[in-house]
């Protein structure tokens, strides 16, 4: 009896079909300042050893993780790191750290990196996709992988050998918790890829935006799974295609990132793309927090080279127009901050009436800062951007905050802060917040502690529109303070 009931992933009856929804629906309005503030800096560093190590490091990161999403190996969330910082090499993968033969893994690791510099190296010859490079990448790929997991007509799992840079022979159809998933069968795979080649070549044409396009080619390549394994590194690499193409950075999903990936596919499975654009435009910015940290220290030494050659003054002037038009987005910031004003004086008195049911004369009440204050919990800001959040925070430009002080038989605090993100500034903001507590010890002296609420910031860019800023940024809010009640509940 066949207990497994069936959910077809790739649509008979259709096909893969064309965007379904209006693209200025689906934008993610944060792309077009990351690709804006990151085109500019990378110009500038163009050349140096820092952008080469960045780039060097990002492909590393992506090969590792590339692998990890697909279970093909695991490797120890510290060896990672020191793999990314130091390179591929066979001293640094230690016993234990991996469950698979370490010469293998590193084979893999390094097929895996070739594909991605090869994508680079597809960008700058300009060439057009087509059926033959879909073949090239899963070919390089899967170059030292020689078989995949499967079942025998008894269901037994055996290990079956590979087919590289061809269209599957057989059909794929994996079993998860009961249920048959249905790709493309191998007779439709060719005539479908050509139409997803053209389609694709039809977004490029329309100037789709590339957070759509990416989204799109990679769910679209999943449902038809054209290869007997490989597709979801395939699926990645095409999509970092698209985004590097158009100036921005590979699609680099982590571990961390898994179930909201899964999701995201699942979502789109069921004719909903937007949530694989939204993760797609949050792991960009992602890779945009570290791009600045790197070349903040390089930009200011040159802006001295700059000035000890004579060529100050005459830049002051374009560089006085650039920048009036990057403090745009204070305008944008002072947008964030009323909207945080007023919700968090819609939550306190709730906040105020639970700590006063713990302790008599508890309050709280929402602050915002000023010219004389908005330096305040500048250490605060530093210690979160450096140890929880992982960017270069810069205060010089621009700084504000706003604070729900909470008074009861301790003291707290739920502080927003919005500041710059790299140095010297190029027209992007984050807001990073976080909880302090303070209490005084045995000794009478007051001991803080430190505790951030949201993973990544939000980063926004001078070039969004408020409106979309907002839309964006609410649902982020929501989340913040998802996250500062739980941790208040915990400390009362």
């Amino acid at each position: 009896m066949n207990d497994t009931s069936t959910h077809a992933i790739w649509n008979p009856d259709t096909g893969i079909t064309d965007l379904e929804a209006d693209p200025h629906e689906l934008r993610a309005s944060e792309i077009p300042g990351i690709k804006a503030v990151w085109t500019d800096q990378r110009e500038r560093l163009k050349g140096t050893a820092q952008l080469s190590d960045f780039t060097e490091k990002l492909s590393r990161e992506w090969a590792i993780e590339t692998g990890v999403i697909e279970n093909l190996y695991e490797i120890e969330r510290g060896v990672t790191q020191t793999l990314i910082e130091q390179g591929f090499r066979a001293e640094l993968l230690s016993h234990g750290s991996t469950n698979k033969p370490r010469d293998y893994v590193l084979r893999l690791l390094h097929d895996q990196k070739d594909v991605l510099d090869g994508v680079f190296d597809f960008v700058k010859s300009n060439r057009s996709l087509s059926a033959s490079y879909f073949k090239e990448l899963h070919a390089a790929l899967l170059r030292s992988q020689d078989t995949t997991d499967g079942l025998d007509a008894l269901g037994r799992p055996v290990r079956i050998p590979l087919i590289k840079g061809a269209w599957k022979a057989q059909a794929n159809y994996p079993v998860r918790d009961g249920v048959t998933y249905t790709y493309c069968p191998p007779e439709h795979v060719s005539s479908e890829m050509d139409r997803l080649i053209e389609m694709h070549a039809n977004h490029v044409s329309q100037n789709i935006p590339t957070e759509i396009q990416a989204a799109w080619l990679h769910h679209r390549f999943a449902q038809i799974h054209p290869f007997q394994d490989g597709n979801g590194r395939v699926a990645r690499a095409i999509a970092s295609l698209v985004l590097v193409k158009d100036g921005l950075f590979p699609l680099v999903v982590t571990r961390n990132d898994r179930t909201m990936y899964l999701d995201a596919l699942e979502a789109a499975d069921n004719g909903n793309l937007k949530p694989l654009i939204d993760l797609i435009a949050k792991l960009q910015i992602t890779q945009f927090r570290k791009a600045t940290d790197i070349s903040q220290a390089l930009l200011v030494e040159e802006d001295v080279q700059a000035a000890l050659g004579g060529l100050l003054k005459a830049a002051d002037k374009i560089a006085a127009d650039k920048l009036a038009a990057l403090k745009g987005v204070f305008d944008l910031a002072r947008l964030i901050e009323d909207d945080l004003d007023r919700r968090l004086n819609a939550l306190a008195p709730t906040i105020r009436d639970a700590l006063q049911r713990v302790s008599d004369g508890a309050d709280a009440y929402v602050i915002r800062s000023n010219t004389q204050t908005d330096h305040y919990f500048r250490a605060q800001i530093i210690e979160i951007a450096k140890k929880h959040i992982d960017y270069f925070a810069d205060t010089a430009e621009y700084r504000s905050w706003i604070a729900l002080n909470m008074r009861w038989s301790r003291r707290g605090q739920l502080v927003f802060a919005i500041h710059g993100i790299g140095r010297p500034f190029n027209g992007s903001l984050i807001c990073a917040p976080f909880l302090e507590f303070k209490d005084k010890d045995e000794d009478g002296q007051t001991r803080p502690a430190l505790v951030p609420v949201s993973e990544d910031g939000f980063v926004f860019f001078y070039n969004e529109k408020g409106d979309g800023l907002l839309a964006r940024f609410k649902p982020w809010r929501e989340n913040a303070l998802k996250v500062a009640l739980k941790e208040l509940t915990q400390n009362l």
